[in-house]
């Protein structure tokens, strides 16, 4: 420990989406050099084991916050086209729709809390009933109306669990290192100004081991509040089911409102057609779950999954007839106290060398590039160059992490 100490020794909490992409762009920062700088990342159950991996994987110029989607759909299609995405984590451009269609599924109730959903739907206008003739596994006297949100050349889509690996291991092939453990505490100086290690416990033997660091980045989901408790930062559970049709389905990624025949349902899932030729439907949130220790102890409801699969199914023939090859649920990390559109918590803490990541709601999958870039900036440059991030800067919102 006593090498490391005389490095610079940044420190990153989360394997997920984030916290990969900050290790990414740490290691490929012109001012980041191996022989005087390590990154760890620790991980407590496995690279996007939690939401990075079961999410639908959406990503978009017009995603929130807008300060940041920009430059993280942009990064998207470089790394695509650095590290053969197409063919790692199937990387594609898509068409992406709010629709409104009439269900016949019993399904979810969505309610007025207001991170019900995975993404925000917008109204769709009844009278705009015209859909695409590609959009053919989706019943068509079913759909009441349709409101393109994003096309081609600004919407794509990856699958959430091979990118946040694959770019775990191109960070890894760029100086990184990854150890799995639960980290326990941040250490502080005596007088709390500053970060100075963290404590973690090995997930093989479970050793406790601390490790000094000269820059620590809390970027752990929902898991945020257990180091930081200060951090307003709350959980939320959803589930999922990926489907394998018959036949591969065209590119479309949609935010639909069911409306079944039972008066005073509505029924918010989202349906993601995906280039492995499977299709991935996930439901609206709860919270009444309370938060596990780790990813790999997130209870599953599967009655919450036949339901999606139900409602789904009573507007899709492709998802009817197909087979259920995954049930999943994962939490999501937002930030309470301001509207989703204002985005995560991104930046400096208020304590020396303490940074955090994390809230990114809906939009991790998306906004994961941009944000491992900032921080990166950040940490090595002393501010963020490639976006003004300002309005995302923890702050903002809190004023002190220790």
């Amino acid at each position: 420990m006593g090498s490391v100490s005389e490095r610079k020794h940044t420190v990153i909490v989360g394997g997920g989406v984030v916290g990969s992409c900050i290790a990414y762009y740490i290691t490929s920062h012109p001012r980041y050099e191996q022989e005087s700088h390590t990154v760890t990342v620790i991980e407590a159950s496995g690279i996007g084991s939690g939401a990075s991996g079961k999410a639908g994987g959406v990503i978009a110029t017009w995603a929130d916050p807008s300060c940041i989607a920009p430059l993280s759909y942009r990064l998207h299609r470089e790394l695509a086209g650095k590290h053969n995405g197409i063919q790692k984590w199937g990387f594609r451009h898509v068409f992406c729709a709010d629709v409104d269609a009439m269900g016949e599924a019993v399904g979810h109730a969505a309610t007025s809390e207001s991170h019900s959903h995975f993404h925000s739907h917008v109204v769709s206008s009844p009278s705009n009933k015209h859909y695409p003739p590609e959009l053919d596994w989706i019943t068509p006297d079913k759909i009441t109306s349709y409101t393109e949100l994003g096309r081609p050349e600004n919407t794509a889509q990856v699958h959430p669990h091979l990118f946040t690996n694959n770019i775990a291991d191109q960070a890894k092939q760029q100086g990184a290192r990854f150890v799995m453990g639960s980290v326990i505490s941040l250490n502080y100086t005596k007088d709390g100004s500053q970060i100075k290690s963290v404590t973690y416990r090995t997930k093989e033997t479970a050793d406790t081991v601390e490790i000094n660091a000269s820059d620590v980045v809390v970027a752990a989901g929902p898991w945020t509040k257990n180091l930081l408790p200060k951090a307003p930062i709350k959980e939320s559970r959803n589930h999922s089911i990926v489907v394998r049709p018959r036949e591969p389905v065209s590119a479309y990624v949609l935010f639909p409102e069911l409306h079944p025949k039972i008066p005073q349902k509505r029924i918010p899932p989202e349906i993601y057609s995906r280039p492995d030729g499977t299709i991935y439907s996930c439901g609206p949130s709860d919270t009444d779950v309370p938060l596990p220790e780790t990813t790999d102890l997130v209870d599953i409801n599967t009655k919450i999954c036949d339901r999606i699969y139900e409602d789904v199914s009573s507007i899709s023939a492709a998802v009817r007839e197909g087979e259920v090859i995954t049930r999943q649920a994962c939490y999501r990390p937002f930030v309470v106290g301001r509207a989703r559109d204002i985005g995560p918590l991104v930046g400096p803490t208020g304590v020396r060398s303490l940074w955090l990541a994390s809230g990114h709601d809906s939009w991790g999958i998306s906004n994961g590039p941009g944000t491992g870039k900032v921080m990166s900036e950040m940490i090595l440059d002393g501010r963020a160059s490639s976006a003004d991030v300002s309005s995302l800067d923890p702050r903002l919102m809190l004023p002190t992490a220790a």
